[in-house]
């Protein structure tokens, strides 16, 4: 039962990160990930690129 429950976090934690990479990509923000201080950054993407 403990298996069940811990694949059920796993599972909702991923699509929870795939549906926030996906609602960025949609409105032109992007993810930054800095793993010193495990900081998530979220900032419109430059149109001078």
């Amino acid at each position: 039962m403990r298996l069940i429950g811990v694949l059920l976090i796993l599972v909702v934690f991923f699509i929870g990160i795939g549906f926030l990479i996906h609602m960025c990509s949609k409105h032109r923000y992007q993810l930054k990930y800095y793993s010193k201080k495990r900081k998530i950054e979220i900032c419109p993407i430059d149109k001078s690129q």
